[in-house]
């Protein structure tokens, strides 16, 4: 059986300009992100050392930059991008990114809609 390994950020809130209609980029909105980041931890599980693998803090840093910081229109886009730097700043085996935006006037009585995506390296 193939070790599966996964770090796991759930729940992450934070208050974004983001949307298709400009009220909701000037107005703001609250989103929440999961990420399930899956690695080698064969080497930090061994060293009990921060160092030797990927940080929870790294990850939260990433999620909050882009989803604080940059404006996009559509929720994909803004997975998309997170996939894209955690890729880019450390050797994973595949992402999963979600996106929840609890406060959509969407004309019915709804938890919240939003996107998941998978990505890998290289793909």
């Amino acid at each position: 059986m193939e070790k599966s390994d996964v770090l796991l950020l759930k729940g992450l809130q934070f208050w974004g300009s983001h949307g298709h209609f400009p009220e909701e980029n000037r107005l703001g909105q609250k989103f929440v992100v999961d990420a399930e980041v899956s690695y080698d931890m064969s080497k930090i599980c061994q060293s009990d050392v921060l160092e030797d693998g990927l940080s929870y803090v790294t990850v939260y840093n990433i999620i909050k930059k882009i989803v604080t910081e940059e404006e996009h229109k559509l929720v994909q886009r803004i997975a998309q991008r997170i996939a894209d730097d955690v890729i880019a700043c450390y050797p994973i085996k595949q992402i999963k990114v979600t996106i929840k935006k609890p406060a959509v006037a969407i004309g019915g009585i709804v938890e919240y809609t939003g996107c998941s995506i998978v990505r890998e390296p290289n793909s």
